[in-house]
């Protein structure tokens, strides 16, 4: 879509992406690199090209940056709840950029950090007791044996793992094939069980091509599974990017939509024209584009997209749709973890609650939900709890009209959430198409689609393709 200064698309309260009318001169502003998205991403872009000397503006849609790390803070106890992102993994990457931002950190166990836990199949009902001493001693060597086949056969072979998805040409034969085939390959079925619980939801490993079974396993987060976990060390994983917030300043613009991207204005730059509610448009200058946000082509319907790229993104399907949030029951205080007791490698039942974790005030637990349908709404999220809630009642789990008397303090649309491809369009090539948009038409993209749903790995994208490619073609570097 070529830009206008008049002619541009309606801002989502108002209708979507439908042509409408507007008549106001907007403000100008000029800068190296417009970022759109205010997650993981694209704050980490921004404070590493502030710090090359680039100048940025930040486009978010919501009124707070940090995508999905997000926070709940009971009135009453004062007590934090992390929302969605929790943790991070234990790399020398992750430490530098909290140190840069001079957050601290701790690093710890999940078991340290969130203490024990009962076990349900919050489908079936079933209390899954645990095991005995013995039984969890050769679980644990089972576990060893195969994180060391793992190491020696795969992620030896795929070096890249951690740092994009770098898919070689001609796509080996094993990145496409069922994960759990590949697991039964070598040996290493025995830690199926670990990342159908750490990486909820990846998706059912026996049918998810390998590919993304070793990205929710790379060697950053192995190495923490087996050790520890970093956290942020104020308890609160917004500190993060309240730090980034005070850094950039007037260069976040918040609760922002586009209302058109015109990549062709000139040869050597992008405009963009953004409203924000009872403010004058801005129209933004920029020499280059980053795009952070998850491209569905629903997203980036303002773009002036080309053809190869409209091909591109409408491959992409979301294997997943993530309710988030807290609830609260009275008299329930606990944890109770979901685990599959007829599923292979015990994957918990989807649609369905991960966990429900004790946050520390009366009554609250925080929830993750996950949906296997597109467009999940609040309100199923929220039916997703009183339905779990219900079977577990009547094991005694939880109270028995806890169903009827759920409460929810704070819920987070978490969608769309694992930008997957088939194991057809990985086959013919689909990651080095996405890779070859790399800085056509002044653009780069980057996020969880480009990386893996993981903020260390989308900043890992960030420092080895994305801020290089950005900084040589601004003559940064």
């Amino acid at each position: 879509m070529r830009f206008s200064q008049f002619v541009t698309a309606l801002p989502p309260w108002l209708g979507g992406c439908t042509g409408s009318r507007y008549h106001a001169q907007p403000n100008v502003v000029d800068v190296d690199v417009a970022i759109v998205g205010g997650g993981a991403g694209g704050i980490h872009a921004a404070i590493q090209l502030k710090d090359a000397g680039a100048s940025v503006v930040v486009i978010e849609k919501k009124d707070q940056i940090g995508g999905h790390a997000e926070t709940y803070i009971n009135p009453v106890t004062g007590i934090v709840s992390n929302i969605g992102v929790v943790v991070f993994e234990n790399t020398e990457l992750v430490k530098r950029y909290f140190a840069r931002l001079g957050v601290p950190t701790i690093t710890s166990t999940l078991m340290a950090a969130f203490g024990s836990s009962e076990v349900y199949d919050f489908a079936l009902g079933t209390h899954i007791p645990p095991i005995d001493a013995a039984e969890a001693t050769a679980q644990q060597q089972a576990v060893q044996a195969a994180a060391q086949a793992y190491n020696q056969s795969v992620l030896s072979k795929y070096p890249w793992i951690d740092q994009g998805f770098l898919v070689p040409e001609p796509v080996p034969e094993e990145l496409y094939l069922p994960f759990s085939q590949l697991a039964d390959k070598y040996g290493f079925s025995a830690l199926l069980p670990i990342v159908g619980q750490i990486n909820w939801y990846t998706g059912n490993l026996t049918t998810i091509p390998a590919l993304y079974g070793i990205k929710g396993l790379g060697p950053g987060l192995l190495s923490s599974v087996l050790g520890e976990y970093i956290f942020s060390g104020t308890g609160n994983t917004r500190s993060l990017y309240d730090a980034a917030l005070e850094e950039l300043g007037s260069s976040v613009l918040l609760s922002t939509t586009i209302l058109s991207v015109d990549r062709h204005s000139n040869s050597t730059g992008v405009t963009l024209l953004v409203a924000q509610p009872d403010k004058i448009s801005t129209m933004i200058r920029a020499r280059k584009l980053l795009v952070a946000i998850p491209p569905m082509l629903k997203n980036i319907c303002t773009f002036d997209l080309a053809e190869p790229e409209h091909a591109i993104f409408s491959k992409f399907s979301s294997s997943l749709d993530y309710f988030a949030g807290v609830a609260k029951v009275p008299g329930f205080n606990g944890s109770l973890t979901n685990i599959g007791a007829q599923t292979p490698f015990n994957q918990p039942i989807v649609p369905g609650n991960n966990a429900f974790i004790d946050t520390g005030s009366p009554g609250e637990f925080s929830i993750g939900g996950g949906f296997d349908s597109g467009d999940v709404t609040d309100e199923q999220g929220k039916d997703l709890v009183r339905k779990n809630l219900a079977t577990l009642a009547a094991m005694g789990a939880v109270p028995e009209d806890a169903a009827e008397t759920v409460t929810f303090p704070y819920t987070s649309n978490h969608s769309p959430y694992n930008m997957r491809v088939t194991a057809e369009d990985i086959k013919a090539g689909f990651y080095t198409k996405l890779l070859a948009l790399q800085g056509t038409r002044n653009t780069y993209w980057t996020g969880a689609a480009f990386s893996g749903q993981n903020s260390a790995l989308v900043w890992s994208w960030n420092e080895g393709t994305i801020l290089p490619g950005l900084k040589k073609d601004l003559g940064l570097e």
